[in-house]
C-alpha cells in the first residue's frame, strides 16, 4: 500500500524551509516574485527536479502516480509556500486528457517528453466573449485536407503565453450556429503542439493583471490560419465538450489540495504571530476570542483533510460516479478555507491590513491566491449548477439502497485499485457513494462500545448528531423532488442531441452574462436553473462533508491518535448548521481547548494540521541539490 505522506515528506524536504529566504521556493521569494509579477521560472525547475510532472501520469501510463493522494499531498507542500508556483505546475494535470480521451498512439507520443519534463500545458476553454458558456464558443477548427485549420482567441487562461502545448476546444463544423441545438456536438477536442504547427500564427497574449497569483501568466493564446495534423484531435470529432467535462471532473477534485496548501500556511502563520504576540499581560492567542476563533479554523481544515481523502479514494473505487462528487469536494473545501481566511484576518486586526516584508504579507498573498481556486476549474456557481441539475437524478438513485463494504473508502489503510481516468463519466445517473454509505455509518457507530476519551456520553452526542445527519439528508432530497415538481423550480434545457439525456446536455458550465454592449437585463438565456435548486446544491454540499469526516473517523479511530479517536472534533464539525461556516460562541469550550492544544502541538512538532502525522521541513533546513532520482520504494517507471 503507497503510503503518500512518506512521498510529502521527501517533497518537504527536497523543497526545504520555507522561512529560508535562501531557498528557491520560499515565503520571500514568493513575495519578491509577487511584487514583480514574475513568473516563479526558479520554482517550477525546482518541482521538475524532483520529478513533480511524472506525478501527473498514472502509474498504468508508465507515470510515478500511484495513488491520487500522492498528488494530492504534493499539491498542498507546493500550495503551502507559493501558490503561483504550485498553480504554474498544476497545468500538467490537463495531460490527464490524453489519458481519458486519447488512443494509443496519441499516449506514446506524449509519454516521453512528459516524463522528461518538456510538456507546459495551458487549457484553453473559455473565450473573451462566452466565459464559461463553452457551448457557445466561436472558435473554429474546420477540417481541411487531413489537417485542420485554427483560428480565434483563448482568454482568459493560465499559461496562456508561456505554455509549449495547448488543450483547446473547436467547433469542427461551421454550419451550425453556437446557439443551435445542435452546438454541443459541433466541438472537438485538441491537443496541439506549438513547435509543431506546419503553417499559420499562434501567439501568446497580454498577460492580465490579476488580484492574485501576480506571478501566474494569466494570459490567452491566439490562432490565426493555422493548420495542425488531424492527429492533434483527442477523442472523435464532436465530442470535445464531453470530453472537457471529463477532464474537469478530475481536476476540480484536485484543486482542493491547493486549498489545503494555501489554508495551512494562512493558519501557521496567523497562530504562530498571536501565540508570540503579549497583549494584557498573555500570548494573545489566549484571548477567548482569538482562541475560539483559531480552534475553528484548525477544525475547518480538519473537515476540508476529510473530504479530499475520501474523494481522492472515491476516484480510485467509484470513478464512474465523479459527475456530481467532484462538483461536492470542490465548492466545501474551498468554501472551508475561504472562510477561514476571512475569520483569520479579523483575527489578526491591522497586521492583516499591513504590506510587511513579514509573515503578514505572506498571510495576505495566501489570502489572495488562495481565492482562485473557487473560480477556475469551473467557477463555484457553474460547479453548484452542476450539482442543481443532477440532484433530481440523486433522488432517483437513492430509490435503490447499496448494501456495500465501505471500508476501502474510508479506511486510510485500505489497498486501492489502480486509478484509470478513462473511467470518468460526464454522468453518474445521481450516484454518490458517500450519500450512499450513510445508513451504514449510522449503524457502525449505533455498535462502538465506550472507549478511553469518547465515552457514553460523547457517543450518544455522536449518535444524536449522525441520526440528525441522516434526518437533514432525507429532508434535502424530499425538498428537491418538491422542487423539481414546481414550475419555478424547473431547469428547462435545450433538447439533447442524439444519445445525450437532458442532464449529460446540461452538466456543462453555466453560460456567462451577454457579453454585448447592446444585451439588455431583459434578454433572453438558456441557463434558467433555479435558485432554490441552486440553494439546495450548496446544503448538499455541505452534507457530504459531513458524511465524509463520519466515515474518516469511524473507519481509523483504532489506529490513529487519542485526538483523533476521542471524536470531539467531528462533535463539533457535525454540530455545525453549516460546516464551512461558524460563529462565536458556538464551539463547546472543552473541545475548543483540545483543538487548540492539537493546533498548537502540531504546530511545535513542525507537522501539517492534519489528521495524521506528516512532517514539514526542519527549521533552517537548506533544500536539497541535484536531481532526484526517483520516487519512495523504488525508481522512476519508464
Amino acid at each position: 500500500m503507497v503510503d503518500a505522506r512518506v512521498l510529502a515528506e521527501e517533497a518537504e524536504r527536497w523543497l526545504g524551509d520555507p522561512e529560508l529566504p535562501a531557498n528557491t521556493v520560499s515565503f520571500a521569494r514568493a513575495l519578491e516574485l509577487d511584487e514583480r509579477e514574475e513568473l516563479p521560472a526558479d520554482g517550477v525547475r525546482r518541482l521538475r527536479a524532483f520529478g513533480f510532472h511524472r506525478y501527473f501520469v498514472p502509474a498504468a501510463h508508465g507515470g510515478a502516480l500511484r495513488s491520487c493522494e500522492e498528488l494530492l499531498w504534493l499539491s498542498r507542500v507546493v500550495a503551502r509556500r507559493n501558490m503561483s508556483v504550485a498553480v504554474s505546475e498544476s497545468t500538467q494535470l490537463w495531460m490527464m486528457l490524453v489519458w481519458i480521451g486519447g488512443d494509443a498512439a496519441q499516449r506514446a507520443r506524449a509519454l516521453p517528453p512528459l516524463l522528461r519534463g518538456e510538456v507546459v500545458p495551458c487549457l484553453a476553454y473559455s473565450e473573451p466573449g462566452h466565459g464559461a458558456d463553452l457551448a457557445a464558443n466561436e472558435f473554429l477548427a474546420l477540417p481541411e485536407g487531413g489537417e485542420y485549420v485554427m483560428n480565434g482567441s483563448k482568454w482568459p487562461i493560465n499559461r496562456g503565453a508561456s505554455s509549449t502545448h495547448v488543450v483547446l476546444l473547436g467547433a469542427t463544423r461551421a454550419d451550425a450556429a453556437p446557439d443551435d441545438v445542435s452546438a454541443r456536438r459541433r466541438q472537438s477536442l485538441f491537443l496541439v503542439e506549438k513547435a509543431a504547427v506546419a503553417s499559420g500564427r499562434v501567439e501568446g497574449m497580454p498577460r492580465v493583471p490579476t488580484y492574485g497569483l501576480r506571478g501566474c501568466d494569466i494570459s490567452g493564446v491566439s490562432f490565426e490560419e493555422a493548420r495542425v495534423p488531424a492527429s492533434a484531435r483527442l477523442g472523435a470529432e464532436g465530442e470535445g465538450l464531453e470530453l472537457a467535462l471529463r477532464g474537469l471532473l478530475v481536476t476540480r477534485t484536485f484543486c482542493t489540495g491547493l486549498s489545503l496548501g494555501a489554508g495551512d500556511t494562512m493558519l501557521r502563520t496567523v497562530g504562530g504571530f498571536l501565540s508570540r504576540r503579549v497583549l494584557y499581560e498573555g500570548p494573545a492567542s489566549r484571548i477567548p476570542y482569538v482562541a475560539e476563533s483559531l480552534a475553528n479554523a484548525y477544525l475547518s481544515l480538519l473537515v476540508a483533510e476529510c473530504v479530499s481523502l475520501v474523494a481522492m479514494r472515491g476516484l480510485h473505487l467509484y470513478t464512474e460516479e465523479f459527475s456530481i462528487w467532484a462538483n461536492l469536494a470542490k465548492v466545501e473545501v474551498a468554501r472551508l478555507v475561504d472562510h477561514n481566511g476571512k475569520v483569520l484576518a479579523r483575527t489578526l486586526g491591522a497586521r492583516y491590513y499591513m504590506r510587511e516584508a513579514e509573515h503578514q504579507g505572506v498571510f495576505q498573498k495566501m489570502l489572495r491566491d488562495a481565492a482562485i481556486v473557487s473560480v477556475f476549474d469551473g467557477s463555484e456557481p457553474v460547479c453548484l449548477d452542476s450539482v442543481a441539475l443532477q440532484l433530481s437524478s440523486m433522488v432517483k438513485a437513492r430509490r435503490r439502497p447499496r448494501e456495500e463494504d465501505w471500508s476501502a473508502l474510508y479506511d486510510l489503510r485500505a489497498a486501492l485499485p489502480e486509478f484509470e481516468p478513462a473511467r470518468v463519466a460526464v454522468f453518474g445517473r445521481g450516484r454518490d457513494a458517500t450519500f450512499a454509505s450513510l445508513p451504514a455509518l449510522c449503524e457502525r457507530l449505533a455498535a462502538l462500545a465506550p472507549s478511553p476519551g469518547c465515552g457514553e456520553e460523547r457517543l450518544a452526542a455522536l449518535r444524536s448528531l449522525a441520526e440528525r445527519l441522516r434526518a437533514d439528508v432525507e429532508a434535502l432530497f424530499t425538498r428537491v423532488a418538491e422542487a423539481r415538481r414546481r414550475p419555478a423550480g424547473r431547469a428547462p434545457h435545450p433538447a439533447a442531441a442524439p444519445g445525450e439525456t437532458a442532464a449529460t446536455a446540461t452538466a456543462a458550465p453555466a453560460a456567462a452574462a451577454p457579453a454585448t454592449a447592446t444585451a439588455t437585463a431583459a434578454a433572453a438565456t438558456t441557463k434558467t436553473t433555479s435558485t432554490r435548486l441552486i440553494r439546495l446544491a450548496e446544503e448538499c454540499c455541505a452534507l457530504h462533508a459531513k458524511v465524509a469526516a463520519l466515515g474518516i473517523w469511524l473507519y481509523n479511530r483504532d489506529h490513529l491518535d487519542a485526538f483523533f479517536a476521542e471524536g470531539g472534533w467531528l462533535q463539533a464539525a457535525l454540530a455545525r448548521e453549516q460546516v464551512h461556516t461558524y460563529e462565536l460562541g458556538e464551539l463547546d469550550e472543552e473541545i475548543a481547548a483540545r483543538l487548540c492544544a492539537r493546533l498548537q502541538a502540531q504546530h511545535e512538532a513542525g507537522e501539517f494540521f492534519s489528521l495524521r502525522p506528516v512532517r514539514q521541513a526542519a527549521p533552517g533546513a537548506r533544500e536539497e541539490s541535484g536531481i532526484r532520482q526517483g520516487p519512495p520504494g523504488g525508481p522512476h517507471l519508464p
